[in-house]
Protein backbone atom coordinates (compact mmCIF):
# COMPACT_ATOMS: atom_id res chain seq x y z
CA UNK A 1 0.00 0.00 0.00
CA UNK A 2 0.95 3.58 -0.56
CA UNK A 3 1.48 6.64 1.85
CA UNK A 4 -1.42 8.23 -1.16
CA UNK A 5 -3.88 5.51 -0.38
CA UNK A 6 -3.12 5.13 3.25
CA UNK A 7 -4.09 9.09 3.12
CA UNK A 8 -7.40 8.35 0.95
CA UNK A 9 -8.20 5.42 3.43
CA UNK A 10 -7.65 7.33 6.29
CA UNK A 11 -9.48 10.37 5.01
CA UNK A 12 -12.67 7.92 3.76
CA UNK A 13 -12.20 6.25 7.89
CA UNK A 14 -12.65 10.01 8.94
CA UNK A 15 -15.92 10.94 6.97
CA UNK A 16 -17.61 7.73 8.00
CA UNK A 17 -16.65 8.21 11.52
CA UNK A 18 -17.96 11.53 11.36
CA UNK A 19 -21.44 10.29 9.75
CA UNK A 20 -21.62 7.69 12.52
CA UNK A 21 -20.58 9.75 14.95
CA UNK A 22 -23.70 12.33 13.79
CA UNK A 23 -26.50 9.90 13.26
CA UNK A 24 -25.96 7.64 15.96
CA UNK A 25 -24.83 10.19 18.41
CA UNK A 26 -27.96 12.33 17.80
CA UNK A 27 -30.14 9.14 17.84
CA UNK A 28 -28.94 7.80 20.93
CA UNK A 29 -27.40 9.92 22.80
CA UNK A 30 -28.07 13.19 22.08
CA UNK A 31 -31.61 13.19 22.16
CA UNK A 32 -32.19 11.33 24.88
CA UNK A 33 -29.75 13.48 26.98
CA UNK A 34 -31.87 16.71 26.33
CA UNK A 35 -35.05 15.53 27.24
CA UNK A 36 -33.81 16.09 30.52
CA UNK A 37 -34.68 19.38 32.22
CA UNK A 38 -32.85 19.40 35.24
CA UNK A 39 -29.21 20.82 37.01
CA UNK A 40 -27.71 22.61 33.97
CA UNK A 41 -29.66 21.28 31.06
CA UNK A 42 -32.70 23.28 32.29
CA UNK A 43 -31.07 26.22 30.13
CA UNK A 44 -32.06 25.84 26.46
CA UNK A 45 -28.81 27.57 25.85
CA UNK A 46 -27.16 24.53 27.48
CA UNK A 47 -28.87 22.30 25.73
CA UNK A 48 -28.55 24.24 22.07
CA UNK A 49 -24.73 24.25 23.23
CA UNK A 50 -24.34 20.40 24.15
CA UNK A 51 -26.01 19.63 20.55
CA UNK A 52 -23.86 22.19 18.96
CA UNK A 53 -20.67 21.14 20.27
CA UNK A 54 -21.67 17.21 19.47
CA UNK A 55 -21.95 17.68 15.77
CA UNK A 56 -18.64 20.45 15.66
CA UNK A 57 -16.78 16.90 16.08
CA UNK A 58 -18.13 15.35 12.92
CA UNK A 59 -17.56 18.45 11.08
CA UNK A 60 -13.92 18.75 12.33
CA UNK A 61 -13.41 15.30 11.34
CA UNK A 62 -14.68 16.25 7.99
CA UNK A 63 -12.34 19.30 7.89
CA UNK A 64 -9.14 17.05 8.46
CA UNK A 65 -10.68 14.35 6.00
CA UNK A 66 -10.69 17.20 3.67
CA UNK A 67 -7.21 18.38 4.29
CA UNK A 68 -5.69 14.96 4.30
CA UNK A 69 -7.39 14.65 0.73
CA UNK A 70 -5.95 17.94 -0.70
CA UNK A 71 -2.25 16.60 1.16
CA UNK A 72 -2.56 13.12 0.08
CA UNK A 73 0.79 11.87 -1.85
CA UNK A 74 2.17 15.23 -0.88
CA UNK A 75 5.80 15.57 1.12
CA UNK A 76 5.03 19.49 1.93
CA UNK A 77 5.24 20.72 5.69
CA UNK A 78 1.41 20.96 6.19
CA UNK A 79 0.75 17.27 4.71
CA UNK A 80 3.31 15.68 6.60
CA UNK A 81 2.19 17.73 9.79
CA UNK A 82 -1.58 16.67 9.17
CA UNK A 83 -0.76 13.19 9.00
CA UNK A 84 1.37 13.05 12.42
CA UNK A 85 -1.65 15.23 14.01
CA UNK A 86 -4.05 12.71 12.97
CA UNK A 87 -1.65 9.87 13.79
CA UNK A 88 -1.16 10.89 16.87
CA UNK A 89 -4.66 13.08 18.03
CA UNK A 90 -7.06 10.55 16.85
CA UNK A 91 -4.98 7.25 16.94
CA UNK A 92 -4.11 8.22 20.81
CA UNK A 93 -7.69 9.12 21.29
CA UNK A 94 -8.81 6.02 20.11
CA UNK A 95 -6.32 3.90 22.76
CA UNK A 96 -8.13 6.08 25.55
CA UNK A 97 -11.62 5.48 24.21
CA UNK A 98 -10.84 1.86 24.45
CA UNK A 99 -9.49 1.75 27.45
CA UNK A 100 -11.63 4.42 29.08
CA UNK A 101 -14.77 2.55 27.62
CA UNK A 102 -13.82 -0.98 28.46
CA UNK A 103 -14.08 -1.75 24.85
CA UNK A 104 -17.48 -0.49 24.60
CA UNK A 105 -17.45 2.44 22.86
CA UNK A 106 -18.33 1.75 18.99
CA UNK A 107 -15.59 4.33 17.79
CA UNK A 108 -12.64 2.83 19.28
CA UNK A 109 -11.44 0.67 16.77
CA UNK A 110 -12.29 3.35 13.43
CA UNK A 111 -9.98 5.97 15.33
CA UNK A 112 -7.21 3.42 16.41
CA UNK A 113 -7.28 2.42 12.77
CA UNK A 114 -7.31 5.92 11.51
CA UNK A 115 -4.42 6.47 13.89
CA UNK A 116 -2.53 3.55 12.15
CA UNK A 117 -3.58 4.50 8.12
CA UNK A 118 -1.89 7.97 8.96
CA UNK A 119 0.94 6.85 10.59
CA UNK A 120 1.81 4.23 8.01
CA UNK A 121 1.15 7.34 5.35
CA UNK A 122 3.49 9.33 7.80
CA UNK A 123 6.18 7.02 7.01
CA UNK A 124 5.68 5.60 4.04
CA UNK A 125 8.01 6.05 1.14
CA UNK A 126 6.88 6.64 -1.93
Amino acid sequence: MTGALATYLCASFLLITAAVHSVLGERRLITPLLMQRDGVLESEFARFLLRAVWHFMSVGFAIIATGLIATAGSRSTAGTALLAATALGIGGAGVFDAIGSRGRHIGWPLLVLIGFLALFALLADD
